[in-house]
């Protein structure tokens, strides 16, 4: 699990914030629909890989992304 962020603010703001994005995704998955907790993995990832590369500020910047890696 990523957490994004777009690139209003300090980078350690941000940081943390893509951090606790990609937390809440994992306690929703957990929570929600079952998933184990030790199968998921969260890194926060800040401003620095954009979805909208031309607009850092862009909302689609702010997002959480899923990465699977297939089952074991």
């Amino acid at each position: 699990m990523e957490g994004h962020t777009d690139k209003k603010g300090r980078r350690a703001y941000n940081d943390e914030l893509s951090k606790r994005r990609a937390d809440a995704v994992k306690d929703y998955l957990v929570k929600e629909m079952g998933v184990p907790a030790d199968r998921l993995e969260t890194v926060g990832k800040g401003f620095f890989e954009p979805a909208n590369s031309t607009s850092r500020y862009a909302a689609e910047n702010r997002r959480a992304v899923v990465i699977h890696f297939g089952s074991s």
